[in-house]
């Protein structure tokens, strides 16, 4: 079993921000992509009202990839009776398959009123395997571990990459992409795109494409709009999570301390 998918590294955070989705996706249709994964608040900007800009990105979610006959994973913010989540959500050929929310929003977020999920999700796409860690949520490999747990062969990975942070080992981080693919046995499709936040701050693309192998694809320019693409070979992913003895091998009583000092986020 094989797959093209792409990080769709579009303007984000402008009025132009849905128009270049919907370019790339197009050009990445004509060029056999089938699974498409666009950046964290591609399509908020600056002052925009929430519940609207959240209502226009599903329903172009849903549109583009019937249009295209393909499957279009993108973030969108939901309310579910008091509380907000930030989401992503697959859509197949005009259906939604699924959603997932954020694990770990950050503070930032958090202040805006936005909560946690608290669930780890896998769909099943046409026999793919899919899950969806939005943003920071890679960086905590016990999540990470858990997708693995539950035989995800893709995990997308929408992102808000700011163009100025004080993180250390900025051109080292591809590593990190890496090492959840080695480690988890799945490939991971990270799509951050240029532009602004919501909130005013610049962000750039970074976006890549890494599986047990190494980096398969990543960005020339991170200031520029384009495709991420790479084509996956999930047979190949399945047979090395049944070698990956790390996946089976656990001494789970080891990990008993993690439960005490939890993430908390009401």
């Amino acid at each position: 079993m094989r797959i093209k998918v792409a990080a769709v590294q579009c303007r984000v955070g402008v009025n132009s921000s849905l128009r270049s989705a919907e370019k790339l996706i197009a050009e990445g249709v004509e060029k056999g992509i089938e699974l498409f994964v666009l950046p964290e608040y591609f399509s908020y900007r600056e002052g925009d009202s929430l519940s609207e800009i959240s209502r226009v990105t599903t329903r172009k979610l849903s549109e583009w990839s019937k249009e295209y006959s393909c499957i279009v994973v993108g973030n969108a913010i939901v309310r579910y009776g008091e509380k907000l989540f930030n989401a992503g959500h697959i859509f197949a050929r005009g259906d939604l398959i699924g959603i997932q929310e954020k694990i770990h929003p950050t503070r930032i977020e958090r202040s805006l009123g936005i909560g946690c999920g608290d669930e780890v999700r896998v769909f099943d796409v046409n026999g793919l395997k899919i899950s969806v860690l939005i943003c920071a949520d890679i960086l905590y490999p016990e999540v990470c571990r858990i997708a693995a747990l539950k035989r995800a062969d893709v995990v997308l990975n929408p992102v808000v990459s700011f163009k100025h942070s004080e993180l250390p080992a900025q051109r080292m981080r591809s590593c990190l992409y890496f090492t959840r693919s080695f480690d988890n046995a799945y490939a991971v499709v990270k799509a951050g795109g240029p532009g602004f936040t919501f909130l005013g701050s610049e962000t750039t693309g970074r976006s890549l494409i890494s599986t047990f192998e190494g980096i398969a694809a990543s960005y020339s320019d991170e200031n520029a709009e384009g495709l991420i693409s790479a084509e996956l070979d999930i047979s190949a992913i399945r047979r090395y999570r049944q070698i990956n003895y790390s996946l089976h091998d656990r001494n789970v009583k080891a990990y008993s301390e993690l439960l005490d000092h939890g993430f908390d986020c009401e």
